[in-house]
């Protein structure tokens, strides 16, 4: 129950420090369109298109292949958890950042509690089925990784119905939130 424990608590800890980071971080004092996270982000927002089941589509493909990435890759050093987490949490605090308060949180918290959640589980899964395969491997430790995988796969199909809801609220809801 401790690891369970302190492989939940990773994930949030991380999170919100780098949403922090992400927040708090100095702006250039260039415009937007000529930041380096806006040049590598623009090609995925030209593929959003609001109120349309392509983009709910789009955003559940994209955000299941992080989750896959968090849980499947994880005993290659426990890095892609960790990597899916600050990322994900410097992005949220970096757009909350740069956006009016309103509209940030109109525009993040609807789908963001859904989606958060969901890489949260995930990397918490990848933690400890990451950390069971490395044991087995480097100290010979006795675990029956398949038994391990199959408990914790349970916990990428909670994330993956988490993404889902968090796909259409993106594509449907936030849209109106936000005016457009």
């Amino acid at each position: 129950m401790k690891k369970f424990r302190i492989s939940i608590l990773i994930p949030i800890v991380l999170l919100i420090i780098s949403m922090l980071y992400g927040y708090f971080i100095p702006k250039a004092k260039i415009p937007i369109e000529q930041s380096i996270i806006y040049q590598i982000l623009q090609p995925y927002a030209e593929l959003y298109k609001p109120y349309n089941i392509s983009t709910v589509i789009f955003l559940f493909l994209k955000n299941t292949l992080v989750v896959f990435i968090a849980f499947f890759l994880s005993p290659i050093l426990l890095i892609s958890p960790i990597f899916v987490i600050i990322l994900n949490g410097f992005m949220t605090g970096y757009i909350a950042s740069i956006l009016p308060i309103d509209i940030a949180i109109k525009a993040l918290a609807p789908h963001g509690i859904f989606e958060l959640s969901a890489l949260v589980i995930a990397s918490s899964s990848g933690f400890r089925f990451g950390y069971y395969t490395i044991m087995k491997l480097i100290k010979h430790k006795e675990y029956k990784i398949i038994e391990i995988l199959k408990k914790e796969i349970k916990w990428i199909y909670i994330s993956l119905i988490l993404l889902l809801i968090a796909a259409i609220i993106e594509s449907f809801i936030t849209p109106f939130l936000i005016g457009l």
